[in-house]
């Protein structure tokens, strides 16, 4: 699939055919060029290409994999990094193999001597990867039963008043949050109550200028935004 330009619509990359992934799984807004999205349910990845995919890691990468006790971690990781290669390989027309990944000094990954930006999440069974020619950043979270109250760790006097006792609202704001760190390269090591998000008609607006958000339109019990540099 080609990359979408300037559109309101994005469709995900062949990994929805290959997975059985429902066709409406796409970004509610697409306001940026070339942007694409790829997403994989982990329990859909058999083992032999889970094998194969972790044979395709650099030597340090599977060090660090290894040493992962979780199973649902260690599958995400394995997926995660293969995602970003082949994000990055599509993006750019290179092979697979000659691309190299390194850390800035805030540890976000990135392809060295490539155009490209990438970012990755995963969260309960979902693994996504976006990959731009802005720099980007991208979270999702799987909802669960969370104290409204722990919003006043992360969350601005406004946002804590957005959130009130909604959960769903929370984890809205939290991925925001995730999504604009990983963009700006920093982390969530930077004072994440800099930066707030306001709630429009049909989207967020970001307190910081020069950088544009939208939701992804994720499957049920699940939230997650992303984030792009203009």
């Amino acid at each position: 699939m080609a990359y979408a330009r300037l559109c309101l619509w994005l469709r995900l990359s062949e990994f929805s055919d290959k997975y059985n992934l429902p066709t409406d799984l796409s970004l509610s807004v697409f306001l940026w060029v070339n942007m694409k999205i790829y997403l994989i349910n982990i329990n859909d990845v058999t083992e032999n290409e889970l094998n194969h995919w972790f044979d395709c890691m650099s030597d340090s990468r599977k060090e660090e994999v290894r040493n992962i006790k979780n199973k649902s971690k260690y599958v995400s990781k394995i997926i995660s990094d293969h995602m970003c290669r082949k994000a990055v390989s599509e993006f750019c027309g290179i092979p697979e193999n000659e691309i190299v990944f390194s850390k800035n000094e805030y540890g976000k990954p990135f392809a060295s001597g490539t155009n490209a930006y990438f970012s990755v999440s995963h969260s309960g069974e979902l693994v996504v990867c976006a990959v731009s020619e802005n720099e980007i950043g991208i979270d999702i979270e799987k909802k669960r039963e969370i104290r409204p109250d722990i919003s006043k760790r992360f969350a601005t006097d406004s946002e804590i008043e957005y959130i009130g006792n909604d959960t769903d609202r929370l984890f809205e704001i939290w991925t925001l949050k995730e999504a604009y760190f990983k963009c700006t390269g920093t982390g969530l090591g930077a004072d994440i109550k800099t930066v707030s998000f306001k709630k429009t008609e049909d989207n967020f607006v970001c307190s910081e200028k020069g950088y544009s958000i939208a939701k992804l339109d994720l499957p049920d019990g699940y939230t997650g935004f992303v984030c792009s540099k203009e």
